[in-house]
């Protein structure tokens, strides 16, 4: 009995070795991954949420801001100018994946990637 326990044990893990290379790293789930994670939309609804909870609207000079566009990165300089969405503006809207940051910049509001700096989506909030 002890000797169908052991033959049992080790055909399991040689079956679990060899299934392994099925779940081993493979750079397109990572590539893919990394699509999933940089693809967020706000909804038409989310701009008047956004709007009334931006700071210091008025100090934006409309006319004469840098113009940001999904897929650019973000300008230089950004640290000092990027405010916080308030956490209670962040549960209306559709879930930020994880490992993006979304804060208002100088008129927006920029969902991007904090490595990358990567604008993954941006909503003009004029």
């Amino acid at each position: 009995m002890k000797k169908t326990g052991l033959t049992l044990i080790l055909s399991g893990a040689l079956m679990a070795i060899a299934a392994a290379p099925a779940f081993a790293y493979t750079p397109q789930r990572d590539q893919r991954q990394a699509n999933e994670r940089h693809e967020y939309h706000f909804k038409p609804e989310n701009k008047a949420v956004l709007q009334k909870h931006m700071p210091n609207r008025s100090h934006v000079d409309w006319n004469h801001r840098e113009h940001l566009v999904a897929g650019n990165r973000l300008p230089s300089g950004w640290h000092a100018h990027i405010r916080p969405v308030p956490e209670a503006v962040i549960r209306e809207l559709p879930p930020i994946p994880a490992g993006l940051e979304i804060g208002y910049y100088d008129g927006y509001c920029v969902v991007y990637d904090p490595n990358t700096l990567e604008i993954v989506e941006v909503l003009d909030l004029q």
